[in-house]
């Protein structure tokens, strides 16, 4: 067995940020004057994290709990409230820089849907609920959770759509230095998640069928994002997503 979580705790804890102190009144000024498809795009990966963020901030309940020991529950918590404050954060992108219609959350996610791809949605709100449901009610899954939660919602969807915003904001016609920061500041956050996850999986005994799983959803999830995000960057999360399974010794060549 390598060695346990406790130091994805002190990580955690040493990265955190308050998303309300990020100053977005830049960025609600220069909203209007980007290029459309610059805001097509921005938009598009907006309404994708915020999909994102908000499904898997609500779904690690069932992960504490079928948790193997209290120093990987411990970091399943730290996560949880690291997604939540994500969660807060695009909200705030989309509400008040994006200026998204809604009320509340609920809301304006029922408008923001209509900015992915089916692929998205299904991924986080059909998929995932369903995963951590079996979790919940059988704890000896999970492996095959941690693998769909970590390996390719955040280590391949949502960090390839990381990767695409960051790379439009340092193109953009306007500056949006508010978004920036704050994008910046998850896919630390999301380091730091996904290097767990690859721990659980390396601490784990896993049979051929799950790593061919593993493999091959993470590829076909890496062009869920379709026009969003470029053939060429999907093709180098796909790259990386095999090159993390390698180095988690889980071997398909």
């Amino acid at each position: 067995m390598i060695a346990g979580y406790d130091h994805f705790v002190t990580l955690a804890d040493s990265l955190q940020w308050d998303e309300f102190a990020l100053d977005l009144d830049a960025d609600v000024q220069a909203w209007p004057r980007l290029r459309d498809a610059e805001r097509t795009q921005l938009l598009g990966l907006t309404a994708g994290f915020c999909i994102g963020e908000n499904s898997v901030a609500g779904e690690l309940g069932s992960f504490q709990v079928a948790a193997g020991d209290e120093s990987m529950a411990a970091a399943f918590r730290a996560q949880e409230r690291d997604e939540k404050r994500h969660a807060r954060f695009f909200d705030r992108v989309a509400a008040e820089v994006a200026a998204v219609p809604g009320a509340d959350v609920p809301a304006r996610l029922d408008v923001l849907r209509e900015h992915v791809s089916p692929e998205i949605v299904e991924l986080f709100e059909t998929r995932l609920p369903a995963i951590a449901k079996q979790l919940a009610d059988d704890h000896s899954g999970l492996v095959p959770a941690v693998g769909l939660y970590h390996m390719i919602l955040e280590g391949v969807v949502l960090l390839a759509a990381q990767h695409a915003m960051l790379d439009a904001l340092e193109h953009l016609s306007v500056q949006l230095p508010g978004l920036h920061k704050g994008m910046e500041l998850v896919l630390r956050d999301e380091r730091w998640h996904i290097g767990f996850g690859s721990r659980v999986i390396q601490n784990a005994e896993i049979l051929d069928d799950e790593m061919e799983e593993l493999l091959r959803a993470g590829e076909q999830a890496s062009s869920a994002w379709g026009e969003l995000i470029s053939p060429d960057a999907i093709e180098k999360t796909a790259q990386l997503h095999r090159r993390r399974l390698k180095a988690v010794n889980i071997k398909f060549w």
